[in-house]
């Protein structure tokens, strides 16, 4: 189950709202079919992916732009270490960006754009 729009997310948002009112009426969500738990699930799993791409917390970096750096670097057949130094930062700086425990700046997020070819609607996405 993949989101492929904003007008999607919300759909599944409604979706995810409706089983979880049906849970509360029930008296607890472990009291829903096996096929609501299911679709609870995978709702559940898609909104979280969809948000982390699209709507990623302040100074985490969205993992669409996570997905399109990697991938452009093993296209380029770079090691993480080269890739750093193209984009002008330190191998454990690429590594803090790549796990999401720093933040974006204005000059990387050029370079990578210019340097390793991400397109700009990920960049800024």
């Amino acid at each position: 189950m993949v989101i492929k729009s904003e007008k999607e997310y919300k759909d599944y948002e409604a979706r995810m709202e409706a089983l979880i009112q049906r849970g509360n009426e029930l008296g607890d969500m472990e009291f829903l079919s096996e096929e609501d738990k299911k679709e609870f699930d995978r709702l559940s799993n898609a909104l979280d992916e969809y948000a982390c791409a699209y709507h990623p917390l302040p100074g985490q970096m969205s993992s669409m732009l996570t997905e399109a750096i990697l991938k452009q670097v093993k296209q380029k057949g770079l090691k993480h270490k080269d890739a750093a130094h193209m984009i002008g930062i330190s191998s454990t700086m690429f590594s803090d960006l790549i796990h999401g425990r720093r933040t974006l700046s204005f000059e990387v997020a050029r370079n990578i754009y210019k340097v390793l070819g991400v397109p700009a609607e990920v960049v800024l996405a």
